[in-house]
């Protein structure tokens, strides 16, 4: 007899509202215990709060859109990395080098969430926003509220928190705005930092590191280069260029010939010189 249950049921996260903790369930579940506290609760009504979390563009987005008419974005495959540019009214895409699917949908998170996110979309937490998701990859976001997860983002991810920020960002770009007060608890890695506001913060930069007049920073800094414009602050350790090369590797003798002596390895400096 064929059984009628599927063999890969789609898992969702779900976390405890007693301690916190997450754990993978089928889509299908209605409730379960928890793997850590035992205590019992309903999966239906945490998916119905994520629901209620996800809020549609407002009305002026769709009236903005519709007035500054069809554009060009770039985006770029989470598969393979490769970019292209697409219309800004586009809903989905197809990446011409892996023909891997890429989803351009924006999403606006208003309160708890716990499921991953990926899209070349733009991706806002508002302040009310409580994000435990895993991941969250995106093309853009803006970031005023919580997140314990990571966030890579391929485009600009403008942070206007203010508070600390548990999670993990990989940007391409990362702009600390004006009015953000933000200490990160873990190293933040980008292509570029600009700031604006206050940042408290461990920064691995590939390129250049940019505080503005008003901005500020204070922590460990590896660049390639850095800018501080008359009026910024920076307190804390710097390292700016390339890393170090490593060490050359020793030189390993041939394997002898057998039958053969193998040649002694004599230093440079003790070599006799030619004839004159």
């Amino acid at each position: 007899m064929a059984s009628n249950t599927p063999k890969n049921s789609e898992k969702v996260s779900a976390d405890c509202p007693h301690c916190g903790f997450s754990q993978l369930e089928s889509a299908f579940a209605k409730s379960t215990f928890c793997r850590k506290c035992g205590q019992h609760y309903s999966i239906e009504k945490l998916l119905a709060k994520e629901v209620a979390s996800l809020k549609g563009p407002s009305l002026f987005a769709k009236l903005t859109k519709m007035v500054a008419g069809e554009k060009i974005r770039d985006i770029c495959c989470f598969s393979c990395g490769q970019r292209q540019q697409v219309s800004s009214s586009a809903q989905s895409s197809l990446c011409p080098q892996c023909s891997s699917y890429i989803d351009l949908s924006d999403f606006k998170i208003a309160g708890p969430f716990g499921r991953s996110i990926q899209t070349q979309g733009e991706v806002v937490l508002s302040s009310k926003a409580d994000v435990t998701s895993a991941k969250i990859a995106c093309g853009a976001a803006v970031i005023d509220g919580k997140l314990r997860g990571l966030l890579v983002c391929t485009g600009e991810a403008r942070v206007k928190l203010q508070g600390k920020f548990l999670g993990d960002i990989d940007a391409h770009k990362l702009v600390i705005d004006k009015k953000a007060d933000v200490e990160f608890a873990r190293p933040v890695k980008a292509q570029a930092v600009e700031i604006h506001g206050k940042m408290v913060a461990d920064i691995n930069c590939d390129g250049c590191l940019s505080i503005s007049s008003g901005g500020s920073l204070v922590g460990v800094v590896h660049a390639k280069a850095i800018n501080i414009e008359k009026g910024g602050i920076f307190s804390g350790e710097l390292a700016i260029g390339q890393e170090e090369e490593p060490p050359p590797e020793p030189i390993v003798p041939p394997e002898p010939t057998p039958g053969k002596k193998p040649t002694p390895l004599v230093p440079a400096s003790r070599r006799p010189g030619k004839a004159k």
